[in-house]
């Protein structure tokens, strides 16, 4: 009796195509979960900086009023900045202040 589908045939290819999809999906799981010094992978792309005013806690400018600092320097920076002719270092930190602006912590004591 002849057959139009060759049952053998049709199930090698099936199988054949079950392995290679199977060793396909594996090869790009094991490759997505190359640490981050593999040659190959990219580096992440920067956050944009964002200008933030920062208020200079324990500084008094004229009029009484605090100094203030604008940058775009990152939370965690140390900048150095000049407090009656003196240079007086601050850390920016991420701690809101009720004016919307940003405090700044001095490090160093007069």
């Amino acid at each position: 009796m002849s057959s139009l589908i060759d049952l053998p045939g049709l199930f090698t290819s099936l199988l054949g195509t079950a392995v290679l999809t199977v060793a396909a999906a594996t090869w790009r799981r094991l490759y997505s979960r190359r640490g981050p010094n593999a040659p190959e992978a990219a580096a992440p792309p920067e956050a944009p900086r964002m200008l933030r005013r920062y208020t200079l806690l324990r500084t008094t400018g004229p009029g009484g009023l605090p100094n203030r600092y604008a940058t775009t320097r990152p939370p965690g920076t140390v900048i150095t900045h000049q407090v009656d002719g003196h240079p007086q270092r601050f850390e920016l930190t991420d701690a809101p202040l009720g004016d919307g602006t940003f405090a700044a912590e001095p490090l160093d004591s007069l």
